[in-house]
């Protein structure tokens, strides 16, 4: 699920616990929450590839994010 307000997905990393992450830079709103989400560089660089096409495949591949992580990504940086 996308977050709109905070521009946050939940995802699974390698570590395989379930977190929100922020796809974008931190904000001062988004830390201010109660639960600030993580910001993870990779997330966010995955999602800025993903904006300029790069697909799950390729981010899979070369970003080292596992496949669901990176689907999820390609589907919210496509979304208008």
């Amino acid at each position: 699920m996308t977050s709109p307000a905070l521009n946050a997905l939940r995802l699974v990393l390698d570590d395989g616990i379930e977190r929100t992450y922020l796809l974008e830079s931190p904000t001062p709103a988004a830390l201010a929450a109660d639960t600030p989400p993580s910001y993870d560089v990779w997330v966010h660089l995955s999602y800025v590839l993903a904006q300029q096409g790069r697909d799950a495949a390729w981010l899979t591949r070369y970003v080292g994010l596992p496949w669901d992580a990176a689907h999820r990504i390609v589907a919210a940086a496509r979304q208008p």
